[in-house]
């Protein structure tokens, strides 16, 4: 019976923590967008780190329902026959899951070391954990982006008919996917204009991302402004850098 009880306080402090953390990620996706000043200064009194975690893996979930909706009703055939590509997705969503999750919690650290790193060489002496804690809200604010890109691949793949790629020998999987996506994109664009809807969002996100590092710096750095156009500019540039490695790979 003790240790019932003890099974049970285990989970409401647990629930308990949840709900705070969603609470909290909640609030900084308001702030993220119409409110970032406040969001920075509120990280910088006191930072934390669920609030962004979860803002993460609902942008990956996100991200993932994404490549799932791409390939959905996506066939391949080759000498070797014919592969639904949607159901290959899913026979492999594990590991998927575990690798890419993986890599997106390391690509949040290595981007938290390279930013503390440039804030110190500009004589910011702010914590690691309030750089740390921004930089994860940083890269949470692809949310956004990830959820109306999703918006336009399930608009695609309900509207048209499923298809089959023919692959030639040495062609990479990789090339499928993006004949399918350009496919796609295109049929749908006689009705909406997808492609420029798609270009719109890609920029907005970047744009935005661009802004979110320069506050940071800015408030949480408590830099002049001349320390953070070049921090965030050396920063950003640092990101794509790392972020193109990473793709590179097929990690991200």
């Amino acid at each position: 019976m003790p240790h019932a009880r003890r099974v049970v306080g285990i989970a409401l402090t647990v629930l308990r923590a949840l709900c705070k953390a969603s609470a909290r990620a909640g609030k900084r996706l308001y702030q993220m967008y119409l409110k970032p000043l406040d969001m920075f200064e509120e990280i910088r009194a006191a930072p934390d780190a669920s609030g962004a975690a979860l803002l993460l893996v609902a942008a990956f979930t996100a991200q993932t329902l994404t490549a799932a909706a791409l390939f959905s009703g996506v066939a391949i055939r080759s000498a070797r026959g014919e592969t639904s590509l949607f159901a290959n997705f899913i026979s492999n969503i594990a590991a998927y899951v575990s690798i890419r999750g993986a890599t997106l919690f390391v690509f949040w650290f290595i981007l938290f070391i390279i930013f503390w790193f440039i804030m110190y060489a500009l004589g910011s002496r702010v914590e690691g954990f309030v750089v740390f804690s921004a930089t994860g809200y940083i890269l949470s604010s692809q949310l956004a982006t990830f959820l109306a890109i999703l918006l336009i691949y399930v608009a695609a793949a309900n509207r048209l008919p499923s298809m089959v790629l023919v692959s030639e020998p040495g062609v990479y999987p990789q090339y499928v996917a993006l004949t399918a996506h350009l496919y796609r994109i295109d049929s749908l664009s006689s009705d909406v204009p997808a492609r420029l809807l798609l270009d719109a969002i890609g920029y907005f996100g970047t744009v935005w991302n661009i802004v979110l590092t320069a506050l940071m710096f800015k408030v949480v750095g408590d830099l002049s402004w001349k320390r953070t156009i070049i921090g965030s500019a050396a920063a950003t540039a640092a990101s794509w850098f790392l972020a193109s490695i990473f793709r590179l790979a097929g990690m991200l």
